[in-house]
């Protein structure tokens, strides 16, 4: 069975602690025989996917892998054009916010 999992990372800078943090919501399909099995393939692949690098300031960044933020399954049995792959329900503040950001990163493709 096929499972959309959301997973969080955060953006860790070790010379400036106190900074606020980035986060990122990766969600990856997991193929698995079991929603566990679905959320361990996802937290194993999560800490895989960290890495670091040196920003453009010449910073260090951490990406961390946080926590797995839910596992949802998908009632199809193949993956086609416009299977739903994930959803949510979101209150219209977090909504608003959403719109927000993708009005200003040039991501609103109306």
């Amino acid at each position: 069975m096929w499972y959309a999992v959301s997973r969080l990372f955060e953006s860790c800078h070790p010379d400036h602690p106190s900074e606020p943090s980035i986060w990122e919501e990766s969600i990856v399909l997991v193929d698995a025989e079991s929603y566990d099995e679905a959320r361990q393939e996802a937290e194993r692949r999560g800490k895989s996917d960290e890495h670091e690098y040196i920003s453009a300031t010449g910073e260090p960044v951490q990406w961390r892998f946080r926590a797995i933020e839910r596992v949802f399954a998908i009632d199809e049995s193949a993956l086609e054009s416009g299977t739903e792959v994930f959803s949510r329900f979101l209150r219209a503040g977090e909504a608003a916010s959403l719109l927000a950001n993708s009005l200003a990163d040039g991501t609103d493709n109306r």
